[in-house]
């Protein structure tokens, strides 16, 4: 089975968002909206660097879709970290996974892809493997779950954001509109809930860089990915994700999982691949 081009570089930013999850683990202790006005800030700069390079406007043609894809990943991106601040890495990964399956249903949805009708099949194999992984969890709450749930959703539109400016904008603008748009949001929410602001120390000045620059990498290679293949079959390989979660997860915060949880991954793993091989299937037998 050979793979596409949009499907290797989903691959690297799976990886590269799986070096983000362990970015922001490290530094749980700080306020949500603070992580991610720091990631924010590395980004617009990484961002402005690249695009300054290149000599390429920042602002695009298309202002009202890079600002709604701003918007949709900002709102999934603080629910997302959320739950990886309060619930074990693998779990967290592992719901905010519905959204590859989310992303496929709203692109169905809006006219844009048509879908075998087993993948839906497989779709199930998924969402039974992320319900197996979180209920058998003493350590995953209500509030946890919402917000996870809440996160997919979100970055599932965003994605489709990003496929309607396909050949549209060069991804590099479409990157920086992320950042863009979430660093006031992230000023709003702290004055909004008045958290305190903490100063990092230590080592926490190097998470948070690190959690912007392995951003900056997985959202460069997710734009890409989805730029350059469809949506079922790219969305699909994002599920590699769970992974590096439960690997990250043991051996760097000696999480533990059951065995039970174990084979809910593999259900979601076994969802994926197939959903994958049989559109790949069907493109070649076209």
């Amino acid at each position: 089975m050979k793979l596409s081009r949009g499907v290797w570089l989903m691959l690297l930013a799976s990886l590269s968002f799986g070096l983000m999850n362990v970015s922001v683990k490290f530094v749980h202790d700080m306020p949500v909206s603070q992580v991610v006005f720091f990631r924010a800030l590395v980004q617009i700069v990484l961002s402005l660097g690249v695009l300054f390079q290149l000599k390429q406007s920042p602002w695009g043609k298309n202002p009202k879709l890079l600002a709604m894809r701003g918007l949709f990943g900002s709102m999934g991106l603080f629910c997302y970290f959320y739950t990886l601040q309060v619930m074990p890495l693998g779990n967290a990964i592992v719901i905010h996974y519905l959204s590859p399956i989310l992303t496929t249903l709203v692109a169905v949805a809006l006219g844009d892809e048509k879908n075998h009708p087993l993948s839906y099949l497989f779709f199930g194999l998924c969402m039974i493997g992320v319900v197996v992984v979180n209920g058998v969890s003493n350590e995953v709450t209500t509030a946890g779950i919402l917000a996870g749930l809440g996160g997919a959703l979100f970055s599932a539109f965003a994605y489709n954001t990003i496929r309607r400016l396909k050949n549209l904008e060069n991804p590099n603008v479409v990157v920086f509109y992320f950042p863009l748009i979430t660093l006031p949001l992230s000023l709003m929410a702290y004055l909004l809930f008045d958290e305190a602001w903490r100063m990092p120390v230590g080592m926490e000045w190097f998470w948070l860089l690190m959690t912007g620059v392995t951003t900056q990498f997985g959202q460069f290679f997710m734009t890409r990915a989805y730029q350059s293949d469809k949506a079922s079959n790219v969305s699909a390989i994002s599920y590699a994700g769970i992974i590096w979660g439960a690997g990250f997860g043991v051996f760097l915060f000696d999480e533990q999982y059951q065995w039970l949880q174990y084979a809910g991954m593999a259900l979601v793993l076994l969802g994926m691949f197939l959903n994958v091989r049989i559109n790949l299937r069907r493109e070649a037998a076209r």
